[in-house]
């Protein structure tokens, strides 16, 4: 899972629909299976044809993108978000959250520190590795660290 942009720049359905759509499909092949499971799929075939369709601004594409959203958050990495980009409404994506990640850190869930090898041989859990640049790399240390995601 990539931390970042997968669409930019529009807010038209006809143009995030479809992109949330093979994100669901490669994320979720179940729900994005229930979601194309009606007779043409979840998008009209009239509309399909025809970019400029009256469906495109109706409430069915809104609940469209509501459902795609929600499967996509469901799948968002620890900590992180799916969504639009808080400085930029039209820049969608995973964002990590910073106020979960806080959270985590206050309630001992996740251990920051500098250094990957400043993380305890015997801690279980999660590790925020941050340095001095504003980097951030989550681990999972249950054994060997393994990257959950990074920011730069």
């Amino acid at each position: 899972m990539t931390i970042g942009t997968i669409s930019h720049g529009t807010l038209r359905p006809q143009d995030l629909i479809p992109t949330f759509l093979d994100l669901a499909r490669d994320l979720a092949p179940e729900q994005h299976a229930q979601l194309c499971a009606a007779p043409f799929g979840p998008i009209p075939a009239h509309a399909q044809e025809d970019d400029s369709a009256d469906w495109w601004t109706g409430d069915d594409a809104q609940a469209l993108i509501e459902d795609l959203t929600d499967v996509l958050m469901s799948h968002a990495p620890a900590y992180c978000t799916f969504g639009p980009h808080e400085g930029d409404g039209s820049d969608f994506g995973f964002w990590p959250d910073w106020w979960e990640v806080e959270g985590g850190i206050e309630d001992g869930e996740i251990l920051k520190v500098e250094d990957l090898a400043d993380v305890p041989d015997d801690w279980r859990g999660l590790a925020l590795v941050t340095n001095d640049h504003g980097n951030a790399t989550l681990y999972d240390c249950q054994g060997e660290p393994i990257e959950v995601w990074g920011v730069i």
